[in-house]
């Protein structure tokens, strides 16, 4: 009798292969296998009861309300004023072009949880400045697809929010987890940024517009929105004003009140956004549910617990362990976005990371950090085809030429991560 892994392993990669979404290849694999394992009446109960099981949970409310909350954000013009107070204060160093890129997106995570919607909305103003000095397209393309990798990091983030609801770990926990690596990325970024202009001042000219102290301060006070939406979010989840929940509504709400401010009341980015919101929010919800349908056939097949248990019989230090089980991630991130890469392996990779003892915090910044890689490396290269739709005239092959320096600096990120668990664990700990 043929093994039913095998059958899945089948169904799943031909599915990818051919091009199905992934959401009908989990679905579709993990059928099959509940047939083979417990017969077809068990596995049509499965398929009916888990659209509800699985989507049915309060926490996921908060992935539309983000979602919408980036969306009104940027049509608020949050981006734009990012970029321009950014530019203004380092655009005239070596690289500044490329780190005021960095310092916009990091600031715009702060209203948006996506690494595309943040890449789009800085990248569209970024290329123009960037095209107009003179600046290697393959380094601004990889700037903006690696600069935009911030939004999954910075919360609030759609991914720690997913991290979150699937391994039942604490989201405003998880939120302020992010903030410190967040930064840190930021920083190894600009810094690399930096050494590259030093070194070759011809793929970065320094850019000639000067601005006064005066002006630079002057300049700060646009920023004031990304202030508002972070503290009130941060600020009230930190504060114990609101829960995760709580948090992502008032920010929406906020965020509505910013585009109303700002722009004046207009019908069309609200329907706009609420749109844009339901089909993404719609496209995560029915990955979750190809997911938990998987899920359940790797609990009942047992593959999951042999794999725990045989990890748990080997005599290798649990930090070579965790080390492979990250690199497991690379090749899956290849072909795979991110959130269905999560929700696929944690059911299986959880309980061996809690039966190594690791913080499931830290893990869960690991795994956005892997997540984060699987965004600018190819083939999929999420945020690179997103960087190819603001900039037409950049290849393919040159923007993920340009990644590949962020995919250097982001092992680097990595690599202090992992030998300091206290820069993600250290803001968590401050709460009660």
């Amino acid at each position: 009798m043929i093994d039913s892994n095998i059958v899945v392993a089948g169904i799943f990669i031909l599915g990818l292969v051919t091009g199905m979404p992934i959401a009908f290849v989990l679905i579709g694999s993990a059928f099959v296998g509940l047939v083979m394992l417990r017969g077809f009446n068990v596995a049509m109960n499965a398929l009916a009861t888990m659209p509800f099981s699985k989507t049915a949970d309060v926490a996921l409310s908060v992935i539309p309300l983000f979602i919408l909350m980036g969306y009104l954000a940027s049509q608020a013009g949050v981006s734009a004023n990012a970029y321009k107070i950014a530019y203004r204060w380092v655009g005239h160093i070596r690289g500044g072009l490329g780190i005021a890129t960095v310092a916009a997106c990091a600031a715009f995570a702060a209203t948006s949880g996506s690494s595309v919607a943040t890449s789009a909305a800085v990248g569209k103003i970024a290329f123009g400045e960037m095209k107009r000095f003179r600046y290697n397209n393959a380094i601004s393309a990889g700037t903006i697809a690696a600069a935009g990798l911030l939004g999954i990091m910075i919360p609030p983030s759609i991914m720690l929010v997913v991290y979150g609801v699937i391994t039942q770990t604490d989201i405003s926990r998880l939120f302020l987890a992010g903030i410190l690596p967040g930064l840190l990325t930021g920083v190894v970024f600009s810094g690399g940024l930096y050494l590259i202009a030093w070194f070759r001042p011809e793929l970065m000219p320094v850019a000639t517009d000067r601005y006064s102290w005066s002006e630079r301060f002057s300049v700060l006070k646009e920023g004031w929105s990304v202030a508002v939406l972070f503290f009130v979010i941060i600020g009230g989840i930190y504060a114990g004003l609101f829960t995760a929940n709580e948090a992502a509504a008032v920010g929406s709400v906020a965020a509505f009140l910013i585009l109303l401010f700002r722009r004046g009341f207009k019908l069309g980015p609200l329907i706009e956004g609420g749109v844009d919101a339901a089909a993404t929010s719609a496209m995560i919800f029915l990955i979750l549910i190809g997911a938990g349908l998987l899920g359940q056939y790797v609990a009942l097949s047992g593959f999951a617990t042999d794999v725990a248990r045989l990890l748990a019989a080997s005599d290798w230090n649990r930090y070579i362990l965790l080390l492979l089980i990250l690199l497991a991630y690379v090749p899956l991130g290849m072909f795979l976005e991110p959130i269905s890469m999560c929700l696929i392996t944690l059911p299986i990779v959880f309980p061996i990371i809690q039966h190594l003892g690791f913080d499931p915090i830290w893990f869960g910044i690991l795994i956005v950090k892997m997540s984060e890689l699987a965004n600018i490396t190819p083939p999929l290269g999420v945020n690179i085809f997103v960087v190819k739709g603001v900039a037409p005239e950049i290849t393919l092959e040159s923007a993920f030429k340009g990644a590949g320096l962020f995919v250097c600096l982001e092992l680097v990120t990595l690599a202090l991560l992992i030998l300091f668990p206290s820069i993600s664990l250290y803001l968590p700990s401050l709460m009660g």
